[in-house]
C-alpha cells in the first residue's frame, strides 16, 4: 500500500464533499424564501411538483423579499406622524394606554407623574436589582471573626460526626437489621 495514494484520494473525497456542501449553502436561502413566500401567499406548487415561481429576474426577486420584509403600511403611517392630509389627530382620539385605562379619574398631569412613578419603583425594585445587582459591602472587623468562630464551631461539629461510633453502638443499632427473618 502506498500513502501517498491513500491519502491523496482522502484529500479528494473530502474536496468534492466540500463541493457539494458548498452547492446546498448557495441554494438554501433560495429555497428558504420560496418556501416562506409560498406559506405566506398560499401559493401551492403545480401537480408535477415543482414549483410554481421561477424569478424571471433580479427585480422580481427583490420586490418579493421586500414585500416579504419590508415594512407594513401601518408602521409607515406611525413613522409619518400625522395622516397624509396634513392634519394632526386631535389627542383626545388616541388610545389611552392600559395604565391610563386603571387610573380613568385622575388628569392627565397626574396620569404622567404616577406613570413616572411606576417605572422609577419597576427600576429600583426589579430591574436593578436583577441586572444590576448591589455588590456586598464588607463585613466589619467583629463580624468577621465571629463568622469566622461559627464556620470553625460548624468544622468541629462535622469532624465529630464523621468519627467512627463504637462497636457498641453501632451493634445496638442493626440489631433490628441482623435478623431479617424468612423474608429477608
Amino acid at each position: 500500500m502506498d500513502d501517498t495514494t491513500i491519502l491523496g484520494s482522502a484529500l479528494n473525497q473530502i474536496g468534492q464533499t466540500a463541493k457539494q456542501v458548498g452547492k446546498q449553502v448557495v441554494k438554501l436561502p433560495g429555497e428558504v424564501t420560496e418556501d416562506l413566500g409560498e406559506q405566506i401567499a398560499g401559493a401551492k406548487p403545480d401537480q408535477q411538483g415543482q414549483n410554481p415561481k421561477e424569478w424571471q429576474s433580479d427585480e422580481e426577486r427583490v420586490k418579493f423579499l421586500q414585500d416579504l420584509y419590508g415594512k407594513s403600511d401601518m408602521a409607515k403611517d406611525a413613522a409619518n406622524g400625522p395622516d397624509a392630509s396634513g392634519s394632526a389627530a386631535p389627542a383626545s382620539s388616541q388610545k389611552p394606554s392600559e395604565f391610563q385605562q386603571q387610573i380613568p379619574g385622575e388628569s392627565p398631569d397626574d396620569q404622567k407623574k404616577l406613570a413616572e412613578l411606576r417605572n422609577k419603583l419597576f427600576k429600583e425594585n426589579y430591574y436593578d436589582p436583577t441586572f444590576n445587582p448591589v455588590k456586598k459591602q464588607e463585613e466589619r472587623p467583629a463580624e468577621k471573626v465571629e463568622n469566622e468562630k461559627k464556620q470553625e464551631m460548624m468544622e468541629l461539629q462535622q469532624k465529630e460526626d464523621k468519627k467512627d461510633k463504637p462497636i457498641a453502638v453501632l451493634m445496638v443499632q442493626n440489631k433490628a437489621e441482623q435478623f431479617r427473618g424468612a423474608a429477608g
